[in-house]
């Protein structure tokens, strides 16, 4: 027979067994359709992400000062145009900074964020505008950069899809710019750009006196005979080459541990999220695992009840060969069909994973069903049905081999023991995996519990926050800044909902982490050190107060704390713990540049986790007064408001007084403060709904699996049951029976699942937060869970084994 007769004949067969059929089309739907689901995600963030010709090529030079523990931060402008110049390794080169305006041209003033490009940013990623073109040469210089380029959602949302946009003129932070271009919708790097202009620095920002200035973040491609070790070797010597040259900056970059490298684009814009989607990855296959095995033990039991027709077909003349290749047609049939429901399944549930997913893992990224993930999903098919088939195809041509071996077991109708071992083995294997998917989820609850609880150095609850920028054109002076930060905190002091208020530029879990060197008055640094380091903020208003954030020595800042009053300066103990370890910092002074005044510091505060609960940095924070120094550098600030009860009106509230000083100021990013922090849960929230729910769906076929075994031996038992309720076997007595024999494989099983899980737990250690890998008290909740499932599973079968009659099971027989 042809594959294609052994396909009809497949067809035909399973569409007279409708329960079998259904139940292993639905099992390796579920299996086939969370691998689809996840490796979508997989696929679009790591190995594919749209709007990016050949991906792999793509990298991102950063720069590192080991000393200092800035690992992988951005670059300056000379050591981007270090990295333009060294074609033998670079096709193009591009860099960016991230840039916000204000788009007063709708209802209402709206903020976008934008990026700031260097004309080559397109071409680095191979991307082709939809309409119009991108930027030239002559447009990435200053004052000639008034040109932009629009993304197709901005297009598509504000301009209504237009196509004579281009050449329009918007009016962006009180300055025309000319539109050039929209790009397709799959282009959208960075991720929450909503639009982009040419960057147009003057020539003297690349001058080496600003080497170490690092302000921008830059991309490459790699020429394409250049591999990416050969990159990273060739950055090495670049490093080398660079300290070499002056003998100036390079001592500073020997003794700071100064170095540039490159990593892959799709890691870097991943960011510390691949190893949890590796596991999920890993999950959802240990269900398929699940599956298989479950479809394996079906098709065994199956081809049982066709021995008499195998012996047939064989005495007719059909080969072993024959019917092992009539086993895998039904095997792939029923693969086909699984698949096919599987990526019908995946659809839906990759837009219930997307909605649930935190916005930094998907903000910008286009994550969809493609030709990979088709690929994917059909290879997994071919794989499963593989998987699931060989033993029953084994199995069928052994049973039809010789006619004589059915008779084996006599008229006890039972079937032969390596069959039977065979099918208990696969639930002893689906019991084992699926304590190991129990055991993992319980493990980073856990964690995201101990997450939850860590002390953030304030308080969060009951703070509203809002961001405003001021745009250059109004507010270039420092007093015109500081009168309308002292107009909007006035106004909300005045709420009757507000208790205190105050305004930040760098805000805690807000994204914004600015950090910079200080000096200290008095200590002279040696030749090329790097000297002291540590995160800056410019606050104001009732700041400390506002947050909650304690008062170890000393002051907050005060209304005294103004520009024509004596410079000062806060602290937190992190900071003087390391920088003034044996002495009491309070009067001592510092700065943060050469040119700005010395500051006293008035007061030292507790340590404030500035954007990670897990792994906080441990960087100490230095704070000056805002109206001391205007903005701080940041090109947005942050009002804070803590409210007499529930803070969800105080966003309103801070809108409201921004508009009552200039109605015409974008106010953005509105969220509370526990709304922010857990943002930074994200993440770990999203891995750990993922997890349990592929834990409880193995735990669900796990049971399937066993309650199909007991529920089969109980059937073939069925007249040695009925001998037993004759000879005075009590109903009790038979129950414990039938759920001991199940009981005793979920203990086999669980005993393999108890090492599987302790071995794995290792490798996700480095994941877990405060907990350890072998946790005694979630060995012993998933054992209990799992133990609850399977007695559940057992008691059925068990129960209708003693509903038994024995004189009709003894008559039957």
């Amino acid at each position: 027979m042809t594959l294609g007769h052994d396909l009809h004949y497949a067809l035909r067969t399973l569409r007279k067994s409708p329960g079998f059929t259904c139940a292993a089309v639905l099992s390796l739907a579920l299996g086939i359709g969370g691998n689809a689901a996840i490796f979508s995600i997989v696929n679009g963030l790591f190995l594919h992400p749209p709007g990016i010709e050949r991906p792999a090529e793509v990298v991102v030079p950063q720069v590192t000062y080991q000393k200092l523990n800035l690992i992988k931060i951005g670059m300056s402008a000379t050591d981007f145009a270090d990295v333009r110049r060294s074609t033998q390794v670079f096709a193009t080169a591009a860099m960016q900074e991230i840039r916000g305006f204000n788009y007063t041209g709708g209802d209402s003033p709206e903020r976008l964020v934008g990026a700031n490009v260097t004309w080559q940013w397109f071409d680095v990623f191979g991307a082709a505008p939809l309409l119009g073109r991108t930027f030239r040469s002559e447009e990435d210089q200053p004052g000639a950069n008034h040109v932009a380029v629009l993304s197709y959602e901005t297009w598509q949302r504000l301009f209504g899809g237009d196509r004579g946009i281009v050449g329009r003129t918007l009016e962006l932070n009180r300055t025309p710019y000319r539109v050039v271009g929209v790009m397709p919708p799959a282009f959208h790097w960075p991720a929450q750009a909503a639009l982009w202009t040419p960057l147009g620095l003057p020539a003297d920002a690349f001058a080496p006196a600003n080497r170490f200035n690092e302000s921008y973040n830059a991309v490459a491609r790699l020429r394409p005979d250049v591999s990416y070790p050969a990159a990273v070797s060739f950055m090495k010597i670049l490093t080398r080459r660079l300290e070499d040259a002056d003998p100036k900056t390079g001592n500073f970059a020997r003794r700071s541990e100064w170095s540039i490298g490159i990593q892959p684009f799709t890691e870097y814009t991943s960011g510390n999220v691949a190893t949890p989607m590796l596991i999920l990855l890993c999950a959802v296959a240990f269900v398929l695992l699940i599956a298989c095995s479950n479809i394996a033990g079906l098709m065994l039991v199956r081809a049982t009840g066709r021995a008499r027709e195998l012996a047939i077909r064989m005495s007719l003349g059909a080969t072993r060969a024959d019917l092992i290749k009539q086993a895998f047609a039904e095997s792939l049939t029923l693969s086909f069909m699984g698949t096919g429901l599987g990526l019908f399944a995946a659809t839906a549930l990759l837009k219930v994973m997307v909605s649930l997913a935190p916005p930094q893992l998907v903000s910008g990224v286009t994550i969809e069903m493609d030709a990979y993930v088709l690929l994917f999903a059909v290879g997994v098919g071919l794989v499963t049905a593989l998987l699931f088939g060989l033993a029953p195809a084994w199995h069928m041509s052994r049973l039809g081999q010789n006619y004589e071996r059915l008779k084996e077991g006599g008229r006890s109708n039972t079937e032969g023991q390596q069959r039977q071992t065979l099918r208990t083995g696969l639930v002893v294997a689906q019991v084992a995996l699926a304590l190991v998917l129990l055991f993992g989820a319980g493990l980073f609850i856990k964690s995201l519990g101990r997450l939850r609880n860590v002390d953030t150095g304030f308080r969060p609850h009951g703070i509203a926050s809002a961001s405003v920028a001021l745009p250059d054109a109004q507010y270039h002076e420092q007093d015109k800044q500081s009168a309308f930060y002292r107009a909007v905190l006035d106004s909300l002091s005045n709420n009757p909902l507000v208790r205190s208020t105050a305004v930040v530029a760098g805000l805690p879990f807000s994204g914004d982490d600015p950090s910079a060197s200080f000096s200290i008055e008095g200590r002279v640094a040696a030749p090329g050190d790097p000297g002291p380091h540590g995160d800056i903020r410019a606050v104001g208003g009732r700041y400390f107060e506002t947050l909650g954030i304690k008062l170890v020595a000393g002051r907050y800042f005060t209304e005294a704390d103004r520009k024509d009053s004596l410079p000062a300066a806060v602290i937190d103990e992190n900071l003087a713990r390391q920088y003034w370890p044996k002495e009491d910092p309070l009067g001592k002074r510092m700065r943060n540049g050469q040119n700005d005044p010395w500051s006293t510091i008035v007061g030292v505060v507790g340590h404030v986790k500035q954007s990670q609960l897990a792994a906080d940095s441990g960087k100490g924070v230095y704070y000056f007064p805002i109206f001391q120094s205007a903005g701080g550098g940041s090109e947005s600030v942050f009002f804070i408001a803590r409210g007499v009860a529930d803070s969800a009106p105080l966003g309103d509230a801070i809108r409201r007084a921004v508009r009552s000083v200039d109605a015409k100021q974008a106010v953005f990013d509105l969220k509370t403060m526990d709304e922010r922090i857990a943002m930074a849960l994200g993440p770990q929230q999203f891995a750990v709904s993922l997890l349990s729910a592929f834990a409880g769906a193995a735990l669900l076929l796990a049971a399937l699996g066993l309650y199909g075994v007991i529920n089969y031996n109980v059937a073939q038992r069925t007249r040695e049951i009925g001998l037993r309720a004759a000879l005075g076997a009590r109903s009790p007595q038979i129950l414990r029976m039938v759920i001991g024999q199940g009981m005793r494989l979920v203990g086999i099983g669980a005993v393999l699942g108890f090492i599987a899980a302790s071995a794995l737990a290792q490798l996700i250690s480095a994941q877990l937060f405060q907990v350890s890998s072998i946790d005694p008290a979630t060995f012993a909740l998933s054992g209990l869970v799992l133990g609850a499932t399977a007695l559940l599973a057992a008691y059925i079968p068990a129960w209708r084994a003693t509903r038994v009659d024995p004189m009709t099971a003894l008559r039957d027989e």
